[in-house]
């Protein structure tokens, strides 16, 4: 094993145990298909020549390539799902703070005017 599978293989094993202390008990499910991930990417750290194989076997010339192309998939995808849950939340943040502004301003009282009759007023 080289010294650059070594590292890699802390910085998987490390990253996982990070995620195991710090989600615990939120999303069981999304831990362990991490961890599955994880196990199958420290396989092929560990054992290069394997996805070299079975790059060979779809007609991909190299493990690297066979690894590479649905990491990036995978990426792309996630990059347009955040992008798209940003918008979401930003459009509802804005609806929310549009009815906290209407709420707050059918709460307000003008100085001077009896309480009454600024129900009255409103039509309340």
């Amino acid at each position: 094993m080289t010294i650059a599978a070594a590292l890699l293989l802390g910085l998987v094993f490390g990253l996982l145990v990070h995620d195991w202390v710090t989600v615990r008990g939120k999303n069981r499910r999304v831990l362990w298909v991490e961890t599955t991930v994880f196990v199958i990417g420290a396989f092929f750290i560990a054992f290069p020549e394997r996805a070299t194989g079975l790059a060979h076997m779809v007609g991909i010339q190299r493990g690297v390539d066979f690894l590479l192309y649905p990491i990036v998939i995978w990426l792309v995808r996630e990059t347009l799902l955040t992008r798209r849950r940003h918008l979401e939340d930003r459009e509802r943040m804005t609806q929310l703070t549009r009815a906290l502004a209407v709420l707050e301003a059918r709460a307000v009282v003008p100085r001077g005017v009896d309480a009454g009759a600024a129900d009255a007023a409103r039509g309340g």
